[in-house]
């Protein structure tokens, strides 16, 4: 976390109190940091924030960005020589039929494909290196440096991190999501590498993840409001002391962080269904 709190001013415009910074020296815990701004008190880290969200707010209600165009993966392992066109057409019309799963899913069913090979054609459709998760060593407390809902949403896992070079390698089952990598850059300060790892793998470590638990989730029913959004944060700001606030938005979803001495804890706000 970064330590910026000796300001002379609020940086909030409407801050009623100029000085409110030398009472935030007398009394440390009434000011709060938000993405770098020093903010003399809540009210202020009300104001600040609420429209900080309201951007944030509407590009989550704009919709996801259109899928960027791959070669397809199914005529990539034709190409390969894994399979026959004649299984590659059985699985596009089980595709089509069932309305729903991927076409490496239905080739393993036809039993044509091993998922090693999948997960090999998957990282060539990408360009991007496989990941031998089950092989990992890694310290396992990167997984939690991401709200387990983005995990499960985008069938990802941070597998790696590299403190001296500032790095945070993530790995995808199926499609990578360069949106999430850029918030996950955005809410950490690390630059994000992708990878691929088999979609079984991710599967159980994700499991291992819900049975522990992680973030505070919030689903919101109706509408996302940047007010109400903002209302909840500063409940959990006071209950949890917090020195510093973090909000990035990923999908549809709005992931806060906020920072107390020696630890952190995630808020994710999102839709209820």
């Amino acid at each position: 976390m970064k330590h910026k709190w000796f300001r002379f001013q609020c940086e909030n415009p409407r801050c009623p109190s100029p000085g409110g910074a030398w009472r935030a020296l007398l009394e440390p815990r009434r000011g709060v940091l938000l993405q770098d701004q020093w903010l003399c008190s809540l009210n202020c880290l009300d104001q600040v924030l609420e429209g900080l969200l309201r951007p944030l707010v509407e590009s989550t209600c704009a919709g996801r960005e259109s899928k960027p165009h791959r070669f397809p993966l199914g005529l990539l392992m034709l190409a390969l020589g894994l399979i026959k066109n004649e299984s590659l057409q059985a699985a596009l019309q089980a595709q089509r039929e069932a309305g729903k799963g991927r076409v490496g899913d239905w080739l393993r069913q036809q039993g044509v494909v091993t998922e090693p090979q999948v997960t090999r054609a998957l990282a060539m459709q990408w360009a991007l290196p496989v990941y031998p998760l089950e092989k990992r060593e890694d310290d396992p407390s990167c997984a939690h440096l991401v709200p387990f809902h983005l995990l499960e949403a985008f069938q990802m896992l941070p597998v790696h991190r590299s403190p001296a070079r500032g790095v945070l390698h993530v790995a995808f089952s199926s499609r990578v999501d360069y949106t999430a990598l850029y918030a996950i850059e955005q809410m950490l300060d690390w630059r994000t590498e992708p990878c691929v790892a088999q979609q079984s793998h991710i599967e159980r470590a994700l499991e291992k993840l819900r049975q522990e638990g992680a973030s505070t989730e919030i689903p919101i029913a109706g509408p996302m409001e940047p007010s109400i959004i903002s209302r909840a944060t500063l409940q959990q700001v006071m209950e949890f002391a917090t020195q510093e606030v973090r909000v990035v938005g990923c999908a549809n979803n709005i992931w806060v962080r906020l920072h107390a001495p020696h630890q952190a804890r995630d808020l994710l706000f999102h839709p209820s269904i």
